[in-house]
């Protein structure tokens, strides 16, 4: 096989070159997949040098969400330093546990941080996101899910506390936000706290049971120096592969062109249409996850 045969149409047959064949796609898929692989045994081995470099401010967060209750007529949340805490103890507990969720494997749920907080509430709200890369982004992700969306605008919440806290969450770097909502005004016959969509009915025991925790906070476990964003890295891959599969497909009309033998196949048309779907789904994909 020659080597030209990779890059340029064959002499004779003029069949396409390897790299923007069937066969070059499930090369491409299978190098995808031993980058993926590769990045799971980094996070095994080296925890925390994988990870996503975030630049968001919790003060942008409340101004950010309080612009979107504004807009709906409903009146702003005031900050409160017992969501804060609560919001940071939960954080905390995420990484410490090593779980991504409203409710924690050892049984943990979010209002035993709001009441271990010091905060009594009679209707109180939690959302979650991980990994964006800016505050603006986090706030139009909630917006654009029904549940956080519906939880964000709840004319019910008088108070709200945000903590953004870094660590280390299943071997990766992981910027987690927690945003918690709550009224300690009279408007519910029996506590509850909404999660996902949903409104839980808080145990009376709860009030009782669960310790204060505000003394607990301690510091968070800080990451490792991220040395590779793997999802910059897997986008900037996935770029290279297009780039280099449309300036195969240009060559390859440009040579046959030039030996007289051009002409537009279906087979054309269905590399153009997949490298134009992948180039979308690269450039509107993003890191980040709410919960």
């Amino acid at each position: 096989m020659a080597f030209y045969n990779w890059f340029l149409p064959h002499k004779e047959t003029h069949k396409k070159a390897h790299l923007i064949s069937w066969e070059g796609m499930i090369i491409y898929i299978l190098l995808f997949i031993l980058l993926q692989v590769s990045f799971s045994i980094v996070n095994y081995t080296q925890p925390g040098v994988l990870g996503i470099s975030a630049n968001i401010d919790q003060k942008l967060l409340i101004e950010l969400t309080n612009k979107e209750r504004q807009k709906q007529g409903l009146p702003p949340v005031s900050e409160s330093s017992a969501l804060d805490k609560a919001a940071a103890l939960k954080a905390q507990n995420m990484f410490e546990e090593n779980y991504w969720a409203h409710f924690a494997p050892s049984g943990k749920t979010p209002w035993d941080f709001i009441i271990g907080s010091g905060y009594k509430f009679t209707f109180a709200g939690e959302n979650l996101a991980k990994n964006f890369y800016n505050s603006d982004d986090v706030v139009t992700a909630w917006m654009n899910s029904p549940t956080h969306r519906d939880n964000l605008l709840n004319p019910k919440y008088k108070d709200i506390g945000i903590a953004v806290v870094e660590g280390n969450l299943n071997g990766q770097k992981t910027t987690l936000i927690v945003q918690m909502f709550g009224t300690n005004e009279m408007i519910a016959a029996k506590p509850v706290v909404e999660v996902q969509g949903k409104e839980v009915a808080v145990p009376e025991q709860a009030f009782s049971s669960t310790p204060a925790l505000v003394d607990a906070l301690g510091e968070t476990k800080l990451a490792a120096n991220t040395l590779i964003d793997p999802y910059s890295l897997s986008k900037a891959v996935g770029f290279s592969v297009i780039v280099l599969m449309t300036a195969l497909l240009a060559v390859d009309l440009w040579v046959l062109k030039k030996r007289g033998v051009l002409r537009l196949s279906s087979h054309h048309f269905a590399h153009m249409s997949l490298l134009a779907l992948s180039a979308g789904g690269l450039f509107t994909a993003s890191p980040g996850a709410i919960l």
